[in-house]
């Protein structure tokens, strides 16, 4: 029942709106908005109606106004867009229901540079990013927005802090301190200066909290480490999964004159959650994934020639340090068993422990030169080069021949990972933005991408924008592109569960999407997309067969419908439904039943009211729908759930401070992330009703 009163509260809020739109105001309105948009939109890109792609785009203060925390809770309101995680807890936004078991789907940028690691090819460790850092957040959905080195496979987010500041729009200094349920604690900052041709932005943040969530049983129950002979499922554990963090972040923007630099230490160390072989870990355990960046650039206009030459050079890592297994389990020396054949079992009387330990190196490089001489094309032209590599590797696990707990050095004889990955990469782009007219324009391009291993060749990119008038917007768009295995899927070693392979070749996916955009001022409109999406060559590993292999192929297709606007002058309002559904096959095999651990329905949206100048309330609601399991998987459908969260907020203009006060989840609903088959049979809990209270100084 509060779902069917949820969808019919949303369809008379939207119906409300409409009524309210008056031809007289809307033309001035445009006008206004045009007029804004020549002077800002090809840096903030805030004209995202107009561009040749699907975007959402979300604004930082109206996002903290919400209540809203962090950029994955920011991420949970996109249209199409859900959430996975996994053992390690490592969380990743799910685009469109595109292989919720892998990751890489989609790239994160913050303020342009590509931040996801090279070891699992995901960013968890960027989803907690404090919005207060955050100006604004893209969000496109689909592979057709990156035609500029770049691989967007399912999407790409692209995440801009503060440093942005130019003529008319500069970001003022500010001081954030946060406390929240589990002890959340955080404090940050954010300086801006400015003289002649210089121009220097710094942010720094720290945060941590004790977060611990009810858990279990783990994965022993279901036989994850029982052996022939030792069935160690009585070993089982139920309990808290220690999903505490603690991390800080130092980023850096230096402009001068045609030269820029952008560089980030980011410190995540947290709990180990789930345990890396799906035992419940001690509280202590942890994995770190620290990232560092330092890029240099420089920007030149030269007639009709703009040159952008960028150089940088990026650190990930992947550190674990935890009790792999409880007190008494006994178990096969896997080195031994490989070498000599059949050999007894070792008893890890006092459990058994491992550090693993991988670090990886990139560099990267390229050139783009646009050319304007032509009347109505903008061509671009250039390359990027990337090459990675691991440049340390350690595997320390309790001894084989004793069982003692202290870890001893096999990083030689029996490593997690290959030492001397390394993968070189190289792509070549080109693109012509066509205006055909003032109401018809085209974007069409490819990138081709060479690699170490497997090539994805030639990718294709046609988009059409279609402006009837001021008011009606059409779109088409036809993209192909790619995902690289993982160095998890393609250089994992001696692991039962995980298996990599260098054999993977690309995932690929055609994706054909449509637009419609209805405007009814500067700032209300209804946009209504569908998509078709071929996926081919999908990754996917399962308990039964551990080695990653391209055995997935899947269609998909849905709609996504989204309205912005507002119902009075003092209020904003912002609605979003998204619909997918498809076909799995394996092996040519068409799956029978739904596609796996993909919600059909999501439904997103918000509401705030400002009372007057100094204090709103806010409201979010949620509602995600059920989930079926993985072919084998014989558990009941993942169960839907909707949220709703509270905030209000207090600007005091003369002195330049707020104080925000939100509850989230405040009916305390029990929601659930999909585990593996034959982990955790309980699947992963996440957070109930919480609080959070943010004050904030701007100087």
């Amino acid at each position: 029942m509060m779902h069917k009163s949820l969808s019919i509260s949303l369809l008379l809020l939207l119906g409300l709106t409409n009524l309210k739109a008056q031809s007289g105001n809307l033309m001035e309105s445009i006008s206004s908005e045009m007029e804004h948009f020549n002077e800002v939109a090809t840096v903030t890109k805030q004209n995202e109606n107009y561009q040749p792609y699907i975007i959402s785009i979300f604004q930082g203060e109206e996002l903290e106004k919400l209540g809203v925390s962090n950029l994955k809770e920011a991420l949970f309101l996109v249209p199409g867009v859900d959430m996975a995680t996994d053992n390690f807890n490592n969380q990743t936004p799910i685009f469109r229901g595109s292989n919720s078991s892998a990751y890489g789907q989609s790239k994160l940028f913050i303020d342009g540079v590509l931040v996801n690691n090279v070891f699992f090819d995901a960013y968890s460790e960027y989803l907690s990013f404090p919005i207060e850092m955050i100006k604004r957040i893209e969000v496109t959905r689909g592979p057709g927005s990156k035609t500029d080195g770049f691989n967007a496979y399912a999407g790409s987010i692209n995440v801009i802090t503060y440093a942005e500041s130019f003529e008319g729009f500069e970001s003022s200094d500010k001081l954030v301190f946060k406390y929240g349920s589990y002890d959340y604690k955080m404090g940050g900052f954010f300086k801006n200066y400015k003289a002649d041709n210089l121009k220097v932005s710094v942010d720094f943040f720290y945060q941590e909290d004790n977060k611990k969530l009810p858990s279990g049983p783990d994965g022993l129950s279901q036989g994850v480490l029982s052996i022939p002979g030792y069935d160690n499922r009585a070993l089982s554990q139920s309990g808290d999964a220690p999903l505490w963090l603690n991390e800080y972040s130092l980023g850096l923007s230096l402009e001068y004159k045609d030269f820029f630099i952008k560089a980030r230490v980011l410190e995540h160390k947290k709990g180990s959650a789930y345990g890396i072989n799906y035992a419940l870990p001690q509280e202590s355990d942890r994995i770190k994934l620290p990232s560092y960046y330092l890029e240099l650039g420089y920007n030149k206009e030269i007639n009709d020639y703009k040159l952008n030459i960028n150089a940088g050079i990026k650190y990930d890592t992947f550190d674990s340090y935890s009790k792999l297994a409880p007190d008494g389990l006994n178990f096969i020396d896997m080195y031994q068993f490989d070498t000599y054949g059949t050999v007894s079992p070792v008893l890890f009387a006092n459990g058994a422990y491992g550090e693993h330990v991988a670090k990886q190196r990139t560099l990267y490089q390229s050139s783009y030169i646009e050319y304007n001489g032509i009347e109505k094309h903008r061509i671009t032209l250039g390359y990027r080069l990337v090459k990675e590599e691991t440049i340390d590797m350690i595997s320390k696990l309790s001894s084989w021949s004793t069982g003692l707990p202290e870890p001893y050095d096999y990083t030689q004889t029996y490593p997690f990972f290959d030492a001397n990955a390394k993968r070189n990469t190289l792509i070549f782009s080109l693109q012509d933005e066509f205006e055909l007219s003032d109401n018809l324009s085209f974007i069409y391009g490819f990138n081709y991408e060479e690699t170490s291993y497997e090539d994805a060749g030639l990718e294709p990119r046609v988009s059409m924008v279609y402006q009837l008038d001021a008011e009606n917007i059409f779109k088409a768009i036809y993209s192909r592109s790619h995902r690289n295995a993982s160095w998890q899927e393609m250089f994992t070693m001696n692991n039962r569960s995980r298996v990599g392979s260098t054999d993977l070749k690309p995932e690929i996916v055609d994706a054909f999407e449509a637009a419609y955009i209805k405007k009814f001022s500067n700032d209300s409109y209804i946009q209504t997309n569908l998509f078709y999406l071929l996926n081919k060559d999908q990754i996917y590993n399962s308990s039964t067969s551990p080695e990653y292999e391209n055995v997935m192929d899947t269609d998909l297709y849905g709609f996504e419908l989204e309205y912005r606007g507002n119902i009075t002058s003092l209020d904003q309002l912002y609605l979003n439904y998204s619909y997918v559904t498809g076909k799995s096959y394996i092996n040519d095999e068409a799956r029978s039943e739904s596609l796996s651990n993909v919600a059909h329905h999501l439904a997103k949206g918000y509401y705030i009211y400002n009372i007057d100048r100094a204090l709103s309330l806010s409201t979010v609601a949620k509602f995600v729908g059920s989930k079926s399991r993985v072919f084998g998987d014989t558990r009941e459908k993942v169960k839907a759930y909707s949220t709703f969260d509270t905030a209000m907020q207090y600007k005091n203009k003369k002195h330049d401070f707020s104080l925000t006060f939100s509850v989230k989840n405040i009916f305390n609903s029990t929601v659930k992330f999909p585990s593996a088959v034959n982990t955790y049979p309980e699947d992963y809990e996440q957070e109930r009703r919480n609080f959070l209270v943010t004050f904030k100084k701007e100087f």
